[in-house]
């Protein structure tokens, strides 16, 4: 099991050139990729995306790549004057238009990757590539490490209240039958009244407590909930993305205790129903955390 929060960080020195990767992930539905790298590389961004997709599933993921040139004497800056005319046009304009005071300077347009470009003279973007993909594989398995350790403990948080959603339902399992007699001998009494008084068919009367009773009964719901409970532990215990099943067997475990809660008038099913209701929620919200 992996959590959707994690944290990654690898870095290296080549020969001509400085790589950093850092990858950090909070919770998403889906998998949702931000990637900020100089524009000099952007050419392996494609490269880059598809390395992550296929280590990543789901969550917000960002990823912030540093490249840096080592020896300055060797690199040639590019400076794309036509996109740095239509800046300086558009901030003349909003100038004499709408009174707006232009802060553009030489030291923001040199901070501007898009307009000034470093790039080597004997530029070997394959090879830059290649080892790119490298420091991301390595700051990868540091993140899906950190991921791995969350995720064991979010999955030994789970067996606790497994535990609990267990033991209430087990309880509730017990005290099914005692409920269900104590509603039929209310209802016989009932009826014991009613028929002294009126000339009613007994055998109809016996045949409707008898149809009111198995609606009453909460025995296919106990027996589904024991089915999704094992369900959950073993799939808490899967490798893999696992978000996605725990959210639809939460769906069901929620319907079934509703269900109980709606047939039930026993109060110490009730008030144990309110409790697994409880627990249950617990469990969607940490489940919110799960690739």
């Amino acid at each position: 099991m992996n959590s959707m929060t994690g944290y990654g960080l690898f870095e290296k020195k080549c020969e001509d050139f400085y790589i950093k990767v850092e990858m950090k992930s909070v919770n998403n539905r889906y998998l949702d990729m931000n990637v900020r790298m100089p524009s000099s590389i952007m050419y392996a961004e494609e490269a880059v995306r598809s390395f992550i997709k296929s280590k990543i599933k789901r969550g917000k993921v960002d990823v912030f790549i540093n490249f840096e040139y080592l020896d300055s004497s060797q690199v040639e800056i590019d400076i794309d004057y036509e996109l740095l005319n239509k800046y300086i046009s558009i901030s003349k304009e909003l100038e004499e238009n709408y009174g707006l005071s232009s802060d553009l300077s030489f030291s923001k347009i040199m901070k501007d990757s898009n307009i000034v470009k470093p790039q080597k003279a004997d530029f070997d973007g394959d090879y830059i590539k290649e080892e790119l993909l490298k420091v991301l594989d390595e700051a990868a398995k540091d993140f899906l490490k950190s991921r791995a350790f969350e995720g064991e403990k979010i999955r030994e948080d789970f067996k606790i209240k497994l535990d609990e959603v267990e033991r209430l339902t087990y309880f509730i399992e017990e005290r099914a039958p005692i409920s269900l007699k104590e509603n039929e001998n209310r209802l016989r009494e009932r009826v014991a009244e009613f028929l002294q008084s009126s000339e009613v068919n007994e055998d109809r009367i016996l045949t409707e407590i008898a149809i009111m009773l198995d609606k009453l009964s909460i025995d296919e719901e106990i027996t589904r909930l024991k089915i999704h409970i094992q369900n959950f532990n073993d799939i808490i215990n899967e490798e893999g993305p696992i978000g996605r099943k725990l959210d639809f067997l939460i769906q069901e475990l929620n319907r079934e205790a509703n269900t109980i809660g709606s047939k039930s008038n026993d109060i110490e099913i009730t008030s144990s129903v309110v409790m697994l209701k409880s627990e249950i929620e617990k469990l969607r919200e940490q489940a919110q955390n799960v690739e």
